[in-house]
């Protein structure tokens, strides 16, 4: 199954939509919330999420996740700065865990490194799963916030996974 990375068009708007509304209302529990507001409040949060990061990454790259030439993902990574961040990464719930987001990480501390940067992200302090896989990827946590972790792997930093399935 190959799996490529290409820039976002603007025919990608509603896969983006669908799929930050379907992470986000996973995030935020959002199936305990009243039915009768779920979907304002969500959309509200998708586009406070897209607005919040034009404005805090106006340098970011945005990309689509094809798996098969099928969009099953995005990536926003901001390579600006003095390190890369990597923004966002979200990918179906029906292709998790069969490594994509593993081999996206790879390469993209792969191309860090090779520019002798570091890569820094943020992770959900209830996202376990992801906090863990970063672990197992080498990074390690440089800021412990209420919400977040901020989390960075450094040029030479070691993963505990050599390749992804």
């Amino acid at each position: 199954m190959p799996l490529s990375v290409r820039p976002t068009l603007p025919t990608d708007e509603q896969f983006v939509y669908r799929l930050v509304y379907e992470t986000t209302a996973e995030q935020l529990f959002a199936w305990t919330w009243d039915p009768q507001i779920r979907d304002q409040l969500l959309d509200m949060q998708v586009r406070a999420r897209h607005g919040a990061y034009a404005v805090e990454f106006p340098n970011a790259d945005y990309a689509i996740v094809l798996l098969d030439d099928q969009p099953v993902g995005r990536m926003i990574i901001d390579r600006a700065g003095e390190f890369y961040m990597l923004v966002d990464i979200s990918i179906v719930p029906k292709h998790r865990s069969a490594g994509i987001g593993t081999r996206l990480i790879l390469g993209l501390c792969m191309e860090a490194e090779l520019m002798q940067k570091n890569v820094r992200l943020h992770v959900s302090v209830t996202n376990e799963r992801a906090a863990a896989l970063y672990r197992r990827l080498g990074f390690r946590v440089i800021e412990d916030g209420d919400a977040t972790l901020l989390m960075e792997r450094s040029p030479g930093d070691r993963s505990q996974v050599i390749a992804a399935p």
